[in-house]
């Protein structure tokens, strides 16, 4: 999208912010670690959308490429027992 000339700053960034961004996430990478128990006291979004609080879950650190390769950062994933089967076997055929 090409910005809109004659138009307010504000008004491009609420437009460009609408916008979803590809990313693609490493998860076998030289920095990533596999999925290990902690407790979580306060509230966390899991892989597959569902917020836990006060429950035995499970944690794991992966890279995340936002656009088109050129900027990474790590992100920490939080799963619990059964989103890791559901999570395991949409991305591991």
């Amino acid at each position: 999208m090409a910005i809109k000339w004659n138009r307010s700053i504000g008004y491009n960034l609420d437009r460009y912010a609408s916008m979803k961004m590809k990313y693609t996430i490493i998860e076998n990478g030289a920095d990533c670690y596999p999925w290990h128990e902690f407790f979580a006291i306060f509230p966390r979004k899991t892989v597959t959308g569902k917020r836990i609080f006060w429950q035995k879950a499970y944690k794991r650190k992966v890279w995340v490429i936002w656009g088109s390769g050129y900027h990474m950062e790590p992100e920490t994933q939080y799963a619990t027992a059964f989103d890791l089967l559901v999570y395991d076997n949409k991305h591991n055929p």
